[in-house]
């Protein structure tokens, strides 16, 4: 009874993070390629660790980070990670991905990502927004219209 339904509601809540931008923003911080921008730190504390603590407290408990490159360095830090207690992590690599689109096929033929909705989210985002609305907008939309599979999140910054 409610079968498929029931277990949506059921699943984890799941995440993918793009630990690389895939342009050349970050340079020269990022030239080294075994060391990704994700592992920059930000005052003592790297962009990887920001968007870890924001996504398991949006209630995340399965977070996917993508790595084209610098994989091998974001396995061996997450490994040594304090946060895989209360959010399970995995480094997802793969050396051909070129672009987000690419990395978002490529995790969809590895049936990765199985929650509805997932938060897809650049590794060099640092936020403190409370998403737990936007993820309850976007199924009451969804709801209504199956076609509204895709919320974005964007503020506006300004003074520059």
């Amino acid at each position: 009874m409610g079968g498929d339904q029931d277990n949506k509601h059921e699943q984890k809540l799941q995440a993918v993070l793009l630990a690389d931008s895939f342009t050349q923003t970050f340079q020269p911080i990022s030239l080294d390629k075994t060391s990704p921008k994700v592992l920059c730190p930000l005052n003592n504390v790297t962009l990887l660790d920001y968007s870890i603590e924001f996504l398991a407290g949006a209630g995340v408990e399965e977070l996917y980070v993508f790595c084209a490159t610098g994989g091998e360095a974001v396995e061996a830090y997450l490994e040594k990670s304090t946060w895989t207690s209360s959010i399970k992590v995995k480094c997802v690599k793969d050396s051909s991905v070129t672009n987000a689109g690419d990395a978002l096929r490529e995790l969809d033929k590895r049936n990765l990502v199985q929650s509805d909705p997932f938060i897809l989210m650049s590794g060099d985002c640092v936020t403190n927004v409370n998403i737990v609305p936007a993820l309850e907008e976007h199924k009451l939309r969804h709801k209504k219209d199956s076609s509204a599979i895709m919320t974005i999140l964007m503020k506006e910054v300004g003074g520059w």
